[in-house]
């Protein structure tokens, strides 16, 4: 005899039989209305239930949240149709609870359907406004897969969102792959995600040491904030149009798209072109467009044009600036870390010491052990690689050495191709200065890292410290 088709509605009788409810009871203890419930259970067709509907009887039998969740899918479709208005809510939940195979399975029926692409969209725009960035990324991804219109603005905005994600990825591969796929979407986006876009692409390029391309999209930012400052200002003026909603004060991008192209300009040694961007953002107290939050970003800006003014003083080998700019440190702990990677790369550079420097910001340096951000984490990669030069060429081998091996630990965690060898090679140059345990220490490291075929140099392109 053929075995029964295991139901929705099946294993709902079958608790109600196990319970000894009626439908009376039973729409009591569930909240449920009873004319629904047995147009649930005994139309003919069988009404649809609701995702509410359906929770409440599992809390009724007391079986746990999602109890009939893969029984669920049929009641999204019919031979014609999706059901829009059980389909959203029911995936929405499916991802907040972790049941991913009913989302596999709705998946896997959906894309038989016509225009399917639309409610996964709007499933994965509701999760990710919720805060559940991770969960929505899966429709995110199918989107981006099954789009036949590259050039829409949906397919931008899903792109756009999953660079975003990505924000705290710390593997210098990964993060150039997500530079290069995000980066043709990012003149189709609304301007509010324009803004965040070009500012997270500048950022990114920051930490991958791509200067030019890092410039370019300072260039783009702060166009597109100037535009945007003359446009907001026009509306604020004709008392006409809505407000462009921005995730942060415009004042913010428009003061990033001239640090961030002053930066650029510096890496790549322009430093009087430096100068005059860094001028640009150091003081913003004309903007009019500015809430409390963009008051402090004036604040802030002001500041770092004042590091950053250091920061030139050193590069151009002015060590008479260092005692101003030490003092301008222990004031500001926030750039202790930028500010120590300027000052010892000038030491190795200009051949002064920095002996008291460092003692002054010992303890600070062993606090920097905390960060775990993509761009702090290179920042103090390069200067445990500067300290370990600065050491080595004065002659502290021991140390110097054990600066190296903390540098390549740090290079390899940043998967940097570029930087891996320029540790590889700065300890063979003084291995026979290395101790006994400095090489075994290094070797092991070696034999590790060649286990991992994700950290492989061979073929990536060299890019060497800044």
């Amino acid at each position: 005899m053929e075995a029964k088709l295991t139901t929705i509605r099946s294993e709902i009788e079958k608790h109600l039989s196990r319970s000894g409810h009626n439908l009376a009871s039973f729409a009591k203890v569930s909240g449920l209305n009873r004319g629904s419930l047995s147009a649930i259970l005994h139309g003919n067709p069988p009404k649809p239930m609701s995702l509410g509907q359906l929770d409440a009887v599992t809390r009724a039998f007391g079986f746990p949240e999602g109890w009939l969740y893969p029984l669920y899918v049929d009641e999204c479709f019919s031979e014609e149709r999706i059901s829009r208005r059980r389909i959203e809510p029911f995936l929405i939940r499916c991802a907040e609870i972790g049941k991913h195979h009913c989302i596999e399975d709705v998946l896997n029926r959906i894309m038989e359907y016509p225009k399917p692409l639309g409610i996964l969209y709007s499933v994965a725009e509701k999760l990710f406004a919720n805060g559940k960035i991770r969960e929505s990324l899966v429709f995110y991804k199918i989107i981006v897969d099954n789009e036949m219109d590259s050039y829409s603005e949906r397919m931008a905005i899903c792109q756009y969102r999953i660079f975003k994600s990505l924000e705290s990825l710390v593997d210098k591969e990964e993060q150039l792959r997500a530079v290069i796929t995000f980066e043709p979407y990012r003149g189709r986006l609304p301007e509010n995600m324009q803004l965040d876009g070009l500012l997270k692409l500048a950022n990114v390029c920051f930490t991958l040491q791509k200067w030019k391309d890092m410039g370019k999209y300072a260039d783009e930012l702060r166009a597109l904030a100037n535009a945007i400052y003359r446009q907001e200002l026009r509306r604020k003026n004709n008392r006409r149009g809505e407000e462009l909603n921005l995730f942060r004060p415009l004042v913010l991008y428009y003061a990033q798209g001239y640090l961030l192209k002053a930066t650029a300009l510096t890496k790549l040694e322009r430093y009087e072109e430096a100068k005059k961007y860094t001028a640009g953002y150091a003081d913003l107290n004309w903007f009019e467009i500015l809430d409390e939050e963009g008051r402090e970003v004036v604040k802030d800006f002001s500041l770092f044009a004042v590091a950053n003014g250091f920061t030139l003083e050193m590069l151009i080998g002015n060590k008479a600036a260092l005692p101003a700019y030490s003092a301008f440190l222990a004031n500001n702990p926030g750039e202790i870390l930028p500010g120590l990677v300027v000052i010892v790369e000038s030491a190795n550079r200009y051949g002064f010491s920095v002996d008291k420097v460092l003692a002054q910001f010992s303890r600070e340096m062993v606090r920097f052990e905390q960060f775990m951000d993509p761009i702090n984490i290179d920042r103090l990669y390069r200067l445990r690689y500067q300290i370990s030069m600065y050491l080595l060429d004065r002659g502290q081998y021991n140390q110097g050495v054990e600066t190296i091996l903390q540098s390549l630990q740090l290079a390899i965690r940043l998967n940097g191709a570029g930087s891996i060898i320029d540790c590889v090679t700065l300890f063979e140059t003084y291995r026979h200065f290395a101790t006994e345990q400095q090489q075994k220490k290094y070797g092991e490291t070696l034999r590790e890292l060649r286990k991992n075929e994700e950290n492989t140099v061979n073929g990536i392109q060299r890019s060497g410290i800044i």
